[in-house]
């Protein structure tokens, strides 16, 4: 290489090297690698997909809400109000808000990419420093929470119920992990307040919050402490019992729920759920999806009692995986008296998604070879039904959501009142849901929300 060639060798070396530094800049802190080309790929796609199909329009249990969002009913009773099996205080409230602020359903969906898009980023950026370096492996996180296949939890502003769940019970999961014998007092307070928030978000919420409790009450109990530092935490501890004996107060199984098809259905459909965190694909890969499924759990269940006695991590962890395996149960358990396979229902993809992420960590923390082959065979499967969960998603929303959105928008605005809207486009509703939808439809009109002025009035 002659003199000049060198010197324009070393000037694009040099020019290279500054761009670099620009670009580090710009993303500062974060570490410009592959895994984050793939998030922000997931969420340019994301992004495009909320923007188009994002309902203004209530959702299924949405209608019901209406009348506390347009501030007809109080508020505050519905807040703790049951929703199925469900109290969503926390959630609600956030819910209520950001509509009393914006006047707008499809607010919420962008709130939940954002939720579930920061928590893929944690998760890629908690896994770089316990490996010591980054991977391509990570990129896990976000093929498995921001795409398409997600259908109904980002196309539906209310399921942020369900980005909040998996956001608070993953950051619980990273106090656990980043967990270290010099600070325990402050860890311990730290998974006690998210146990308390998980509490409000739910019944998985409920699994996620007695995790923290019993892993807190085992920090009490066997790690240096304080004595008073030991009895406030095991005081905090009581909490979450109390709540949950205070949660079931008046409870009362949904009447439009048939009665669980017992144990075995109630596995089966709870394992169709927790393959969802693979997107619509799991359909496609059932049953051998949910034998993987089980037979992982339980190897990342044997290795976490193997080392709990000795490593508070585990047992965080262990708690941790066996709530979510309540999670997936109950699904199962609510869910298998319909006989019809509810576990493949899209919305649960987020909710089962915080054991998979623990599992991720258990190999990571375990260190030689599994720390390698995990996450890469998770990342090559994932990888792999990536395109079929983005194209499923797309066609799912473009071929059913928006025909319907298109045609319901056409017949309100031509003038036809609340009974004929719902005769035409909901002709299976029967008391009282059918005067609920109605009467929702009216205060929507009356209210003036978005085009439901032209709704249609009834002729005295």
């Amino acid at each position: 290489m002659n003199e000049p060639q060198a010197k324009n060798v070393a000037r694009r070396s040099a020019s290279w090297r500054t761009q670099s530094v620009v670009l580090r800049g710009l993303f500062y802190p974060l570490p410009f690698d592959e895994r984050h080309f793939v998030w922000f790929a997931m969420l340019a796609v994301s992004v495009v997909y909320v923007s188009r199909y994002a309902l203004t329009n209530p959702f299924v249990d949405e209608w019901e809400f209406i009348p506390v969002l347009l501030q007809e009913k109080p508020g505050l009773p519905w807040l703790w109000e049951l929703h199925n099996e469900h109290r969503f205080p926390l959630p609600r409230a956030i819910y209520l808000s950001i509509f009393r602020l914006t006047g707008d359903l499809s607010i919420g969906c962008f709130i939940s990419l954002a939720g579930m898009s920061l928590l893929a980023l944690g998760c890629m950026r908690l896994a770089g420093r316990i490996r010591g370096r980054a991977s391509i492996c990570d990129a896990v996180f976000p093929l498995l929470l921001m795409h398409p296949g997600q259908g109904e939890n980002l196309y539906m502003g209310y399921q942020m119920c369900f980005m909040l769940m998996a956001v608070l019970s993953c950051m619980l999961m990273w106090v656990m992990v980043r967990f270290t014998e010099g600070d325990v007092f402050r860890r311990a307070l730290i998974a006690t307040l998210l146990g308390w928030l998980l509490l409000l978000c739910g019944a998985g919420g409920l699994s996620y919050g007695f995790a923290a409790a019993a892993w807190v009450a085992r920090l009490a109990i066997c790690c240096p402490l304080k004595w008073w530092q030991r009895v406030l935490l095991l005081v905090l501890v009581a909490v979450s019992p109390l709540y949950i004996a205070f949660y079931f107060q008046g409870y009362a199984r949904p009447g439009h729920h048939p009665p669980s098809a017992g144990i075995y259905e109630s596995l089966r459909v709870g394992l169709q759920a927790q393959s969802m965190v693979f997107g619509p694909s799991a359909t496609g890969l059932w049953p051998v999806i949910g034998i993987v499924v089980l037979l992982v759990g339980m190897l990342v269940i044997a290795f976490l009692i193997s080392s709990t006695f000795r490593d508070p991590r585990s047992a965080g962890l262990l708690f941790f995986v066996l709530a979510g395996g309540a999670v997936s149960f109950g699904i199962g358990w609510g869910r298998s008296g319909f006989h019809n396979d509810m576990g493949f229902a899209w919305r649960y993809g987020w909710i089962v998604f915080p054991p998979v992420a623990a599992a991720y960590f258990t190999w990571l923390l375990q260190g030689g070879r599994i720390s390698f082959h995990g996450p890469a065979i998770l990342f090559i499967v994932v990888a792999c039904v990536t395109p079929v969960n983005v194209v499923s998603g797309f066609r799912d929303a473009e071929t059913k959501l928006r025909v319907f959105e298109q045609a319901w928008e056409a017949d309100v605005r031509s003038g036809l009142t609340a009974d004929e809207m719902i005769a035409r486009h909901f002709p299976n509703y029967h008391e009282p849901l059918r005067s609920e939808t109605a009467n929702s439809l009216r205060l929507m009109r009356d209210h003036r929300y978005s085009y439901y002025e032209s709704l249609g009035r009834e002729h005295p």
